[in-house]
Formats: structure tokens, C-alpha cells, sequence
């Protein structure tokens, strides 16, 4: 009988921790944006579909900017500031599925899971400022 034990206690210790590991929940990959001179910096970055990410948008312009994605498949998407924060987008046919300002000087974060690999472009929706450059691009990759 001690010869079983040992043995069924080393795999049911090792099903455990594996287990475990599928259990818990992934941290955010952290994302850092920062917005100056009509553009973000870095323009391009890439996530994980079915990962979560947290965003933050720093803004060090002297104007309101904003981080805007028309049109993206997402699990879920919670704001850890004001994802609005009293900002105006302009004249928008069509509100931006995935939107989050950052006033003048300051920072705004928020979380999302993505869930479809693709392209996404993302821009700024103040009057004008996508014109004069301010757009980037997200990738999703499979996981």
C-alpha cells in the first residue's frame, strides 16, 4: 500500500499545480502610449487575442488626445480612470467601440481583452488631429 501512496500523491500534487496555472487569471500586458506633437509613440504595437491588456494613454501635449479604435471584437473593457473625461470627439457618425481621452498634461488608463487576431488602426478623434498624423496601428495575434 505505501508503494501505491507515494506515487498517487506525487500525481495528484503535480495534476494540482498544473491545473492551477490554467486557474488563474493573467495579468494585463501593460502598454504604454504616449501622445505628443500630433503623434503616439510607439505607433505600432502588438497584444494577444484572449489576453488582457492595459492601456495607458500619457498625454504631454498642451490639447486633449484620445485613443479611438472604430471597430474591435472584445471579451470585456473596464476603464481604471474617466475613459471619457469630459472630452468631445467632434462630429462622429459612429462612436468608437474602443475610446479612452486623456486631458492635456495628463494620463488616462483603461483595460480590454481582444479577441480576434487582425490590424486594427487607432486615432485620435479630436478635429483634426488624425489628419495631421495622429494614427497608429494595434496587432492582434492568435494565441
Amino acid at each position: 500500500m505505501k508503494h501505491i501512496l507515494l506515487p498517487l500523491l506525487t500525481l495528484g500534487l503535480a495534476l494540482l499545480t498544473a491545473c492551477s496555472s490554467l486557474i488563474a487569471p493573467s495579468r494585463p500586458l501593460e502598454i504604454t502610449l504616449e501622445s505628443t506633437g500630433m503623434h503616439y509613440q510607439p505607433s505600432t504595437f502588438e497584444v494577444t487575442a484572449g489576453e488582457p491588456v492595459k492601456l495607458t494613454l500619457r498625454n504631454s501635449d498642451s490639447v486633449d488626445h484620445d485613443f479611438s479604435i472604430m471597430e474591435i471584437p472584445l471579451m470585456s473593457m473596464g476603464a481604471t480612470g474617466e475613459p471619457m473625461a469630459g472630452h468631445e470627439m467632434g462630429e462622429m457618425a459612429v462612436d468608437p467601440q474602443l475610446h479612452m481621452a486623456a486631458a492635456m498634461n495628463a494620463s488616462n488608463s483603461f483595460e480590454f481583452t481582444p479577441t480576434k487576431a487582425g490590424t486594427y488602426e487607432f486615432f485620435c478623434t479630436v478635429p483634426g488631429h488624425k489628419e495631421a498624423g495622429m494614427v497608429g496601428t494595434m496587432i492582434v495575434r492568435a494565441p
